[in-house]
């Protein structure tokens, strides 16, 4: 019986992993020991089981997989274009022949695991949020990720600047430091904006940004998201209509 596989790593395929559902041609997007997501030109009923060949690295594997749902990725504008479907699909157990085509991609830098790239994503601020950089105050954080911030200032700090950063969430002081790597005008508001890194707190950060999701102060930058897990990102083509 197919199980869950969001259990297990999961990782997006950065570049081109075809592969044949049935008779159908399509080309994976994302990968696991359990699963895989497929970009296809034909959609399938949620249910079936069909075969799905993998070929990588001169291998081919071949294994049992059962549709777990089935949505149109992109809507063909003419004649000239096919309509565009997303898959999910399940194995009917786990697949050690997928590890090695995984491990492979990975070291040829071909995927990424996708909760570890997701790690790196940006949080959008919601709510005004405000704090202190070196001897700026107030700044305006924009926006946070484990690695690194975004704030508004008043005033142009130099790259290479490096100070403490310090805000607070609810009754707890943040203090990290944090080295400027860019500022520049503000295209938006008044002030300027600056790109900051932080190195070393990734543990701190990451629960900072969890109770600000937790409490609908922060959202993941969808944007930034969109770029590393689209299929879609990179087809632009006249005659289609992205859906996803």
């Amino acid at each position: 019986m197919a199980t869950d596989f969001r259990t297990v790593p999961r990782y997006f395929v950065t570049g081109a992993l075809p592969a044949t559902f049935g008779n159908v041609t399509a080309n994976i997007v994302d990968l696991s020991v359990r699963g895989a997501r497929l970009h296809m030109t034909q959609p399938f009923a949620i249910g079936s089981t069909l075969s799905l060949k993998i070929e990588a690295a001169g291998e081919h594997i071949a294994m049992q997989a059962t549709v777990s749902w089935c949505r149109m990725a992109a809507l063909a504008l003419d004649d000239f274009e096919t309509d565009r479907y997303l898959l999910g699909i399940m194995f009917d157990s786990e697949q050690p022949a997928v590890t090695k085509v995984i491990d492979d991609l990975v070291a040829a830098e071909q995927a990424m695991r996708i909760e570890d790239a997701r790690d790196s994503e940006r949080y959008e601020i919601t709510t005004q949020l405000t704090g202190s950089y070196g001897m700026h105050s107030p700044i305006r954080l924009l926006d946070l990720s484990i690695r690194g911030a975004r704030i508004g200032t008043d005033r142009l700090v130099p790259p290479g600047t490096t100070a403490p950063l310090r805000f607070r969430v609810d009754r707890k002081h943040i203090d990290v430091n944090a080295e400027m790597v860019w500022c520049r005008a503000s295209e938006k508001r008044g002030g300027f904006e600056c790109g900051l890194r932080i190195e070393g707190e990734e543990a701190l950060l990451r629960q900072v940004i969890a109770q600000l999701c937790n409490q609908n102060h922060a959202r993941v930058d969808l944007q930034s998201m969109r770029r590393k897990f689209d299929p879609m990102h990179g087809e632009k083509q006249p005659g289609l209509l992205a859906l996803v």
